[in-house]
């Protein structure tokens, strides 16, 4: 797990609020940002489907690519609604939740946004849009 996942947040949403507004699901899509040499590195380019591994749990997003990302870090944003496949137990939303899993620590100290992870390109079926997903959507 050689990558430092962080998540932020983001104008898409507050906290989980608003994730199932169809309008700002197409203005924002929900990507996990890469650094442009990590990305390199692992042949991924924005738009592709990125898997991401923890230790307690796997994800897909696709991929944006920037270069104002420190190498070796990758971030997702706060607050989807998870989307489990129920076959393989990956998300296809990017809870960052569901990536951390039951971590818990004393002293004050906190491992809810801060994780180690891998990332690679998926060589499975190309992650749809969340625009086009059924994750509690509500129409305007």
């Amino acid at each position: 797990f050689p990558y430092l996942l962080y998540n932020i947040h983001y104008l898409r949403r507050s906290h989980s609020s608003l994730d199932n507004c169809s309008w700002l699901r197409e203005a924002w899509p929900n990507p996990v940002f890469i650094n442009a040499s990590d990305a390199k590195a692992k042949g991924i380019q924005s738009g592709d489907t990125v898997l991401i591994t923890t230790r307690a749990a796997q994800a897909l997003r696709k991929a944006c690519v920037m270069e104002g990302l420190m190498p070796g870090v990758v971030s997702i944003t706060h607050g989807a609604w998870e989307r489990i496949d129920e076959a393989t137990g990956i998300d296809h939303a990017g809870n960052e939740n569901y990536l951390l899993g039951n971590e818990i620590s004393g002293s004050g100290v906190t491992p809810y946004n801060n994780i180690n992870c891998n990332i690679e390109k998926y060589e499975g079926p190309e992650l749809e849009d969340d625009i086009y997903t059924n994750s509690g959507r509500v129409e305007l």
